[in-house]
């Protein structure tokens, strides 16, 4: 009988996780270098920065912030904000084509799920979700000016729309 309530303690806990981690709050986040701000799910924000090559030569500096959860080894998420700034002649095929690159670059390993044109007060982006073997990911990419900014959601299991576009639709450049 204590093996039985042991377990079924566990059950109840992990339960208990899995909806705490659905009804999260979120934190507020902004970068003033970065001239964005968005909400990002309750955890410590961690941040990197890393030169990058460019397709067609040059260089720039990406800027990453992020926030993972996980639950063992099974549930894992995170969300990202990136964002780097481009040489003035990276966009002079248009917009559209810069974003394509963008994407096609992010899809490299993965299959393309959906794709639309979208924009954020008036700043051109693109929305896509993809999947490999082991993530789900849905991304937005906004080109404003020669800054592309980036947001991203991955996880190795079905995260909820809401959650996702709860994230997404947080996300404000000023």
């Amino acid at each position: 009988m204590r093996k039985y309530q042991i377990c079924l303690a566990a059950v109840l806990l992990s339960m208990g996780g899995a909806v705490w981690a659905a009804g999260q709050q979120a934190e507020p986040f902004s970068s003033d270098a970065g001239r964005f701000s968005v909400q990002f799910p309750f955890g410590w924000v961690k941040h990197n920065q890393a030169p990058v090559k460019l397709d067609g030569g040059g260089s720039s500096t990406l800027y990453e912030f992020w926030v993972e959860q996980a639950s063992g080894d099974v549930n894992y998420v995170s969300y990202i904000v990136m964002y780097n700034d481009y040489p003035p002649n990276y966009a002079n095929d248009g917009t559209d084509a810069a974003l394509g690159r963008d994407r096609d670059s992010a899809l490299k390993g993965k299959t393309l799920l959906s794709d639309k044109a979208i924009n954020l007060n008036g700043v051109p982006g693109r929305e896509f979700t993809a999947k490999d073997d082991t993530l789900n990911v849905s991304i937005r990419q906004f080109l404003s000016g020669k800054r592309l900014y980036q947001l991203i959601v991955e996880a190795n299991y079905a995260i909820p729309e809401a959650q996702i576009s709860d994230f997404m639709n947080s996300f404000k450049i000023y």
